[in-house]
């Protein structure tokens, strides 16, 4: 399979990647296998995180014979100085590893956390565990593009994780020049929307997004050296993977169409386009939709979004009830009662 630079890492990685969200659905013994045939197929990058449940124990016990295939990432769900060297540490010893090659804060879409990654200390274990070796380049991953921005102009961050599918284009304007610009390698998540593109209900009447498609139109942005892909089968990965090795360029027929029809599927789904900001009561309403969407759909216990949830400085808690959310959405989203229904779902003791 192809192989591409991810920005200044120099990191030669494979189209496709191996997002490791989604193992922690399968048992041990299909874990592996589709672990295995990723690494047999010419993935070289697996990705995990310390909330996503096992994952990083089952990937951990593949590598014990097959680290040397592979570049490893994860991340850290806590932000401040004492949690991320932790993190770092348990992650290590969870894989089974001496050294990750990229190591992130997850998700770093509130204020709350942006202020105490860069405030109380977060970067600073970063950089001592890349200097003790421990990890050697600093990633970083969110949902909220302003925040991405940041980010990326603080100098800190060698790449970055962002979504990217047919529904979601706002990378295009919102982080890709910047990237470019700081030569910081861009990956995608949720070239599915999270399964999403692929389960709803057709707009066309006849149809919904293939994986083909999902999969050829993030290939076609080659400001994108590496698409993960979270899967729980062998199967599914060598589909993947086989789209990838034969892939072929997009026409601008076809371009124009896939993004055509994106926009239409983006109706009755958050899809992040932060319209609905700013919020009169400062309430983050993309981020939480998001945390909600997760929550729903991940199938294993996730007090991690519960521990995110309680990071919100404002909430439906802090609703004025001006409506103004919703006369902007372009989804036509009830975002009042969505809010209400994260605070029923997420406000529970961790």
């Amino acid at each position: 399979m192809e192989k591409r630079r991810l920005g200044r890492t120099e990191l030669q990685v494979s189209r496709i990647g191996f997002g490791g969200m989604t193992i922690p659905s399968v048992d041990e013994k299909q874990a592996a296998a589709t672990i295995h045939k990723a690494l047999d197929l010419g993935v070289n990058f697996i990705d995990t995180a310390r909330a996503y449940g096992d994952s990083e124990a089952k990937i951990g016990r593949v590598m014990k014979t097959r680290r040397h295939e592979c570049y490893l990432s994860s991340r850290s769900p806590r932000m401040d100085y004492k949690g991320m060297k932790a993190s770092i540490d348990e992650s290590l010893k969870t894989l089974g590893v001496d050294y990750i090659d990229l190591y992130e804060p997850h998700d770093v879409s509130t204020t709350v956390r942006y202020r105490t990654l860069m405030n109380e200390g977060g970067i600073d274990a970063l950089y001592e565990a890349k200097q003790a070796g421990k990890i050697r380049f600093i990633g970083v991953t969110g949902h909220n593009w302003e925040l991405l921005q940041k980010l990326l102009k603080s100098g800190h961050f060698d790449a970055a994780l962002v979504t990217y599918n047919i529904a979601n284009l706002e990378a295009e304007t919102e982080i890709i020049p910047l990237a470019k610009e700081l030569d910081v390698g861009l990956f995608v998540m949720k070239v599915f929307g999270n399964s999403r593109l692929l389960n709803l209900s057709p707009v066309d009447e006849d149809r919904t997004p293939t994986v083909e498609e999902c999969l050829r139109f993030a290939l076609s942005n080659d400001d994108f050296p590496m698409i993960l892909t979270g899967v729980k089968s062998p199967e599914e990965i060598e589909q993947n993977v086989a789209i990838a090795s034969n892939y072929q360029p997009l026409t601008e027929a076809e371009r124009q169409e896939l993004r055509e029809f994106g926009v239409r599927l983006r109706r009755g789904y958050c899809y992040g386009c932060n319209y609905c900001m700013p919020c009169p009561a400062e309430i983050n309403i993309p981020a939480i939709l998001q945390l909600l969407e997760y929550q729903k759909r991940i199938n294993w216990e996730w007090p991690q979004g519960r521990r995110q949830y309680a990071e919100f400085d404002k909430t439906i808690d802090d609703c004025i009830d001006c409506g103004q959310c919703e006369e902007a959405c372009p989804q036509n989203l009830p975002v009042r009662q969505l809010l209400r229904e994260a605070k029923q779902m997420l406000d529970q003791p961790v």
